[in-house]
């Protein structure tokens, strides 16, 4: 209530209760005229102060107990009209400690709904800014190429983003409602075993769940690459009851990796060639010259020690350069291919660490696509690698085998096996490993051996042994 408002309420009560007393007055006391006194009092309720209150009890008071002296006598005995005005005395202050209590009340009803009207003005504008920093969200990731996934694992419930929707080749539905048949429908065949096994391995360890695999968008003939990132949340009891994640599609990435990798193939075959076609064969001409230089100097001259130890260089200089061109192109584009780039591996290896390495790869195994091949070569040498240097093996077997359904490449070690190694975490080499199998479409285990050392298995579905 504003001041002038305020200030007129009291002037009309002011002038009430004076009209009261006035009446009051000219009044025989068998009337009870005090009555009028009451509406003065929770009149004063409208201006919300204690005091006034109490005021105008105790001014309406006075106005009482002056009027017993000054009005008319009545028809009623004297102690009848004390008793009266008692009466009246105590009902107006019986209204006054109501309007107290009305006005002590209505204060903190007034202080609460201030508040409350605060927090929710403080909530709208939290909500404002939530709502523009969801929409700057859900750009970022639709620009991004982004999707995400809810899932209610007690009802099964799962709803999407119209990115999610898209990458499986889906119409975004109302509110973003899907099911977990429609993903699980679209997942390569050959990935869906791997996916089940590292969500359940997220699942029960409680970590973050990120896996590669592919996809099959709907209408495509070709797969989808995605990545995704996901956790489990759990109730009181350590239940799963909710998975989210996201989802990228990395299509564009594994292609240009890909091609990346074709090219860098490709100019280490061209850079090999030249290595043995051109440097090596200029060496051969240079030891021969050197050789025969040697020959038709006399015995027991400095000239006779000087052109041995050339030639000695040059032959040491040549191997070398066959064995680097040698590394540059491991697998030569023919039936046996691999296999003879294993078994060449697993001699070399024998010879430079004086241990047993043995090749087992039978004729009928063919992989005519080169760059799987090298792929798979890569994977074997620096599985070869890693044992040579972590493990300190005695023997490591080599081994190429086949099924209906897989193409199998095994490397196994007898050294000190992966638990035994201070810091067991995907290193280098072994994130190298695991990015030529996915590549190539296969699947990259490495674990302990049942008898004490390491096995590493590339298995990659027929399917995939393109690549495609």
């Amino acid at each position: 209530m504003n001041t002038h408002r305020r200030v007129g309420l009291l002037a009309a009560i002011a002038l009430f209760a004076a009209t009261v007393f006035v009446v009051d007055l000219f009044t025989t006391t068998g009337i009870e005229v005090w009555v009028l006194y009451l509406p003065v009092v929770l009149s004063l309720v409208l201006v919300g102060d204690n005091r006034l209150i109490l005021l105008g009890a105790a001014t309406c008071s006075v106005f009482v107990l002056a009027a017993v002296f000054v009005s008319p006598p009545g028809a009623n005995p004297s102690w009848w009209d004390q008793l009266n005005r008692s009466m009246g005395l105590m009902a107006i202050w019986l209204t006054a400690t109501a309007g107290v209590a009305i006005c002590t009340r209505s204060a903190e009803l007034a202080a609460v709904l201030t508040d409350l009207r605060r927090e929710v003005e403080s909530h709208r504008g939290t909500a404002i800014a939530l709502g523009e920093s969801e929409a700057r969200w859900r750009l970022a990731m639709e620009g991004g190429g982004v999707g995400t996934r809810d899932v209610d694992l007690r009802t099964g419930r799962e709803v999407w983003s119209d990115t999610q929707f898209r990458i499986l080749g889906y119409e975004p539905t109302r509110g973003g409602e899907a099911t977990s048949e429609m993903w699980a429908g679209r997942t390569h065949p050959d990935d869906r075993a791997r996916v089940l096994e590292e969500k359940a391995r997220a699942r029960e360890g409680h970590t973050l769940y990120h896996h590669e695999y592919r996809l099959r968008r709907l209408g495509q003939d070709s797969p989808v690459w995605v990545e995704v990132f996901g956790r489990f949340h759990y109730d009181e009891a350590g239940e799963a009851v909710r998975f989210v994640g996201v989802c990228f599609d990395i299509s564009p990435r594994k292609d240009l990796e890909r091609e990346l990798l074709e090219i860098t193939a490709r100019r280490q075959q061209t850079f090999g060639q030249e290595l043995h076609d051109g440097v090596g064969q200029e060496l051969t001409g240079m030891g021969l010259m050197a050789k025969t230089l040697a020959q038709r100097l006399p015995e027991g001259g400095k000239e006779k020690q000087i052109a041995s130890r050339l030639v000695t260089a040059l032959s040491e200089a040549h191997q070398k350069i066959r064995e680097l061109s040698r590394g540059l192109i491991p697998v030569d584009v023919d039936q046996r291919g691999l296999a003879a780039a294993l078994a060449d591996l697993a001699t070399r290896t024998a010879e430079q660490a004086g241990i047993t390495v043995t090749s087992e790869c039978p004729d009928w195994v063919e992989l005519p696509d080169h760059t799987t091949a090298t792929h798979m070569f890569r994977i074997a040498q620096e599985a070869v690698t890693n044992a040579l240097r972590h493990g300190r093996p005695s023997r490591i077997t080599l081994s190429l085998l086949s099924d209906p359904n897989e193409l199998r490449l095994r490397i196994k070690d007898d050294g000190a096996g992966i638990q035994d190694r201070p810091d067991n975490r995907d290193g280098l080499g072994r994130r190298i490993m695991k990015y030529r199998a996915g590549l190539i479409g296969g699947n990259l285990e490495i674990g302990a051996a049942e008898q004490g050392g390491t096995i590493v298995t590339l298995a990659l579905p027929w399917s995939n042994r393109n690549g495609e």
